[in-house]
């Protein structure tokens, strides 16, 4: 598909400037996509009542370097990785490492899940994720929703847990620590397990080299540009 010209006098009258520097950048394919993304995020908003777009730093959020900055999750990826996975209802359990403002919990919730859990060490933004499940009761199938706001590295794995979703919350050293309390989880309670994974493509997956991990899915999104999403599951 060609790019305009950019040059063109007429297109930049009536053309806003974002969107021209966006397809100056990235091309008429790729600022299509994102236009699409950012339109169906606001209806997805919208019909939820919720308020989660937007994006904070690490450093504002007073986060250390292991730990990354708030983004949520693209609602193409959520419904994709759902898409992948199995749900018992009433008897699963949901848990999203480093929550934010709580759109994959509020999304989590409206499957017949047991129970949702999200996790977030930001007291502001726990705060925002418990007025977003406020506001999108009436609209969840899940009545046990909850937030906790604990570091991830010391937070004690339920031992019914059944679901674990991580968009690329933390890096490598955190992650591992998560696991291995995921782990121990397991060994008090065997069970089933899956983790739902996205991390951006220019990131090694430490997932694959977990033996205790075996991978299922790799899904493609309206997002598989700069992300990679992966569904794992315990044996």
């Amino acid at each position: 598909m060609p790019t305009p010209d950019l040059n063109d006098r007429s297109l930049v009258r009536i053309v806003p400037r974002k969107l021209r520097d966006s397809l100056a950048e990235r091309g008429l394919r790729s600022t299509i996509r994102r236009l699409w993304r950012a339109a169906s995020s606001a209806l997805r908003e919208r019909r939820l009542g919720i308020r989660t777009s937007g994006s904070i730093t690490a450093s504002e959020l007073e986060f250390d370097a292991a730990s990354f900055g708030y983004q949520p999750v693209p609602y193409a990826s959520f419904d994709a990785a759902m898409r992948h996975v199995s749900i018992r209802p009433d008897e699963d359990v949901f848990i999203d490492y480093g929550c934010g403002m709580g759109r994959a919990v509020c999304l989590a919730a409206t499957y017949p899940f047991r129970r949702v859990i999200g996790v977030e060490r930001s007291d502001s933004l726990s705060q925002i994720a418990r007025d977003n499940i406020r506001r999108a009761s009436s609209k969840l199938r899940c009545d046990d929703v909850t937030i906790a706001t604990e570091d991830a590295r010391k937070y004690e794995v339920p031992t019914d847990a059944t679901h674990i979703f991580l968009f690329n919350p933390f890096d490598e050293p955190v992650l591992m620590t998560v696991l291995a309390r995921i782990r121990d989880s397991l060994h008090a309670s065997p069970r089933k397990l899956s983790i739902i994974y996205a991390l951006p493509k220019c990131r090694r997956d430490p997932l694959v080299d977990v033996p205790w991990l075996t991978l299922q899915h790799k899904l493609e999104t309206i997002d598989s540009d700069w992300q990679r999403l992966a569904v794992y599951e315990s044996p």
